[in-house]
């Protein structure tokens, strides 16, 4: 039961492992409205994958977990709000 709710997510190589409630936290994103109807979804390997840098994808995680970002560059800021939509 526990797997169905767990999904995985390939960024650029990295495997990030988390929960479709915690995506849904944030309505009207990309992650939020992942299907496996969609074309970045292997059903052999049972994950999403994106060709994103995973070490800000690992900043943006978190902040659906914990609704918190601290950002270590000003960089970042930028990419975070670019790879939500």
């Amino acid at each position: 039961m526990d797997g169905e709710n767990r999904i995985i997510l390939n960024v650029g190589g990295i495997r990030f492992e988390t929960y479709k409630a915690t995506l849904k936290k944030i309505p009207a994103t990309r992650l939020s409205r992942l299907t496996e109807a969609l074309a970045n979804y292997d059903p052999v390997l049972n994950e999403y994958f994106f060709d994103r840098h995973p070490g800000v994808f690992s900043q943006i995680l978190n902040y659906y977990r914990y609704e918190e970002m601290k950002y270590q560059t000003p960089h970042t800021f930028f990419i975070y709000h670019s790879s939500l939509r």
